[in-house]
């Protein structure tokens, strides 16, 4: 069958790897399917493709941004990237192809300009004042592109959160040795993340995870924390092998695996008991929702806003974050009998906004009198 030229591109990840933006446009597909949307998705951080509407853009993204800036064919373009130069091309492109572009706002990027760039926050505002919309995971990102200049009627506000039964992931794609490890431990606290750094520290709080295994240990023998990697590459593991040679040195190297291999994190999440975020900056950190969705507690710095019911401890408090960790597992249900949290109906109308935008952008008509989620 062949499809009707699309006229909404995509210009962000696909899976795998599986990180927030990735699994966000994994299920946003049937989302704009059901909508009727003609879209393509270039993916610029992988060689993933799936010979219809997933494009690898991903060896050559420098060499096609510019062709695509000069004679790319869609109407309509969605960007989901943090590059300040990728928000640059799409505002030319809005000023001089006529193109309808949107912007995702999702990590630290520009409030960090705003408070330490001028040229970078010049810049910012240039680019996203002449965009069709932007789109803001968080509270923080709209209060910040407001004060770049850009206009509040042009805000969205929507979090990169959608119901993961959207997109059901495949329990066969974890690592094998991560359901061996899963199996054999109880309480299992899940967390996610890479080697990467915020301020000279380690931004996922890996080397918390070590400390808190430690720490919980002598309470409960049997206490695992499994950490799924969405992006690892060599030049990591040295730091990698740093925090397991002290995890050796305190005794818990068999309680704490750090699984490197790509795959899905959700249902990973699911078969655990507590998932942790002790992160030190963030967006909005989808894998939060994700786990309040499901039933699993989740328990997350206070670096950023988080979403109601999330347990807050001091970011890079080990111990507010031990004692929020171990009041969570003494007081919480266990993973069976868990029942899901569910889809609110605040999360149901954003959704259905934040869908409702991308496929008036694309052009299609009366959106309001379809509903995008499934009753």
């Amino acid at each position: 069958m062949t499809r009707r030229p699309a006229t909404l591109a995509i210009v962000s990840g696909y899976p795998p790897p599986y990180g927030g933006v990735t699994v966000e446009v994994q299920r946003l597909r049937p989302l704009l399917d059901r909508l009727g949307v003609e879209y393509v998705i270039y993916n610029a951080v992988s060689a993933s493709e799936d010979g219809d509407r997933v494009v690898s853009v991903y060896k050559y993204r420098g060499i096609w941004t510019l062709w695509y800036l000069l004679r790319g064919r869609e109407p309509a373009v969605y960007l989901m990237s943090g590059r300040l130069m990728a928000w640059i091309l799409g505002a030319f492109a809005a000023r001089w192809r006529g193109k309808r572009v949107l912007v995702q706002l999702r990590n630290s990027f520009l409030p960090d300009w705003i408070a330490r760039s001028p040229w970078r926050r010049l810049w910012a505002g240039f680019a996203l004042r002449r965009l069709t919309g932007v789109v803001c995971v968080s509270r923080l990102l709209m209060d910040c592109a407001a004060a770049v200049g850009v206009d509040p009627g042009r805000l969205l506000w929507s979090p990169a959160f959608l119901p993961p039964d959207l997109a059901p992931e495949d329990r066969s794609s974890v690592a094998p040795e991560v359901w061996s490890f899963a199996t054999t431990r109880e309480p299992l606290i899940a967390a996610n993340g890479k080697v990467l750094w915020y301020e000279g520290q380690d931004l996922y709080g890996l080397d918390q995870l070590v400390e808190l295994t430690a720490r919980l240990k002598p309470d409960f023998p049997r206490v695992g924390i499994v950490v799924c990697f969405w992006d690892h590459v060599p030049a990591d593991e040295a730091y990698l092998s740093e925090l397991r040679h002290r995890a050796e040195a305190r005794g818990v190297a068999d309680s704490l695996l750090f699984n490197t291999r790509k795959g899905s994190f959700v249902p990973v999440l699911e078969a655990s008991d507590v998932f942790v975020r002790p992160t030190n900056t963030d967006g909005d950190a989808v894998s939060i929702r994700e786990a309040l969705y499901l039933g699993v507690p989740a328990v997350a710095s206070d670096a950023v806003e988080r979403p109601d019911g999330t347990i807050l401890f001091r970011t890079r408090d080990i111990g507010d974050f031990e004692t929020k960790v171990r009041a969570t597992l003494r007081g919480g249900r266990r993973r069976e009998g868990r029942g899901s949290g569910g889809l609110s109906v605040e999360d149901r109308a954003r959704i259905e906004a934040y869908v409702s935008l991308l496929a008036s952008i694309a052009g299609v008509g009366r959106v309001k009198d379809r509903a995008a989620l499934p009753a």
